[in-house]
């Protein structure tokens, strides 16, 4: 069976290794018929550890690192990750994506239409960037990094009030003169050198601007919306979950293939062979200019 070859990714931000190389160029190739599955099966909001399990299956490369586990796409920042998704998403629906939101002005409730470009939002960015950050605080030097799916793991388990969970990634992601903090010593930092560190994090990021803008059709309100890449795509194949059984079952049933063997084939692949099949039982040339 065929598979199509990776496409080439530049992440936003790549990973460093302990030598302080970056590693931005890497190699996506499209989701299988199982990780499209297991998607589809998905919650409305997924594991950070499920989303670094699926990273890991569809980078093929990234830099020098030949292969890629979950580990290491769990060290990916946020931002490269959602860029994976959007590319992920792109290529199998296309760059255009057509949102409708709901205007939340009371007495309104009018639906808008948010038409997007996934290219526009995770452009490629030529330059390399910083692995950290660096602020002057009264405090003194301090250094943030962007957060990474180890972070969003660990935010994922945790409990505690948002204010809480809030401190604790902070805390993850900032070090003043070398020394990591605990949340209470983030919490403990006055407001002026919180603030100064969060601006210099959201005006020095890689990561996609996943924020989006739209203008309600009745009132004028602006609508605002924030765009999950991976929960976006995990809803548009569970929306195609019965297509796919459908799929499987045509292609094991004429070609008495496998389960395992046909889920192992990207949607393209198996597309093809079920063109070819129904050209096959229609009478027709299988390819264009055959007699």
């Amino acid at each position: 069976m065929l598979f199509e070859p990776p496409i080439p990714v530049l992440l936003p931000h790549g990973l460093f290794d302990e030598d302080g190389r970056c590693h931005r160029q890497g190699e996506l190739r499209p989701l299988t018929g199982r990780e499209e599955w297991a998607l589809a099966q998905a919650g409305e909001q997924l594991d950070p550890r499920t989303v670094s399990a699926l990273l890991a299956s569809c980078l093929g490369r990234l830099g020098d690192y030949r292969d890629v586990d979950a580990s290491l796409a769990a060290a990916l920042t946020r931002g490269d990750r959602h860029h994976l998704a959007l590319h992920l998403r792109a290529r199998m629906y296309g760059d255009r994506l057509m949102l409708v939101a709901r205007c939340p002005a009371p007495g309104c409730g009018a639906l808008a239409d948010v038409d997007v470009r996934l290219s526009a939002l995770a452009p490629e960015r030529p330059d390399a960037a910083p692995e950290v950050l660096r602020v002057v605080l009264p405090e003194g030097t301090a250094e943030v990094r962007e957060p990474t799916g180890e972070d969003d793991a660990a935010l994922w388990g945790a409990g505690g009030t948002r204010e809480e969970r809030s401190a604790l990634l902070w805390s993850r992601l900032v070090e003043v003169e070398g020394r990591p903090l605990s949340a209470g010593d983030w919490k403990a930092l006055p407001a002026r050198s919180r603030h100064a560190v969060a601006l210099a994090l959201a005006e020095g990021t890689t990561a996609p601007d996943l924020g989006l803008m739209a203008r309600c059709p009745r009132c004028s309100a602006w609508l605002e919306l924030e765009l999950d890449p991976f929960s976006l795509l995990a809803r548009e194949l569970r929306g195609g979950a019965a297509r796919l059984e459908t799929e499987v079952h045509v292609l094991a049933f004429h070609y008495h293939w496998s389960e395992t063997d046909i889920l192992a084939l990207p949607r393209s692949r198996r597309w093809r062979y079920l063109e070819l099949l129904r050209r096959e039982l229609e009478g027709r040339p299988l390819v264009d200019g055959w007699s």
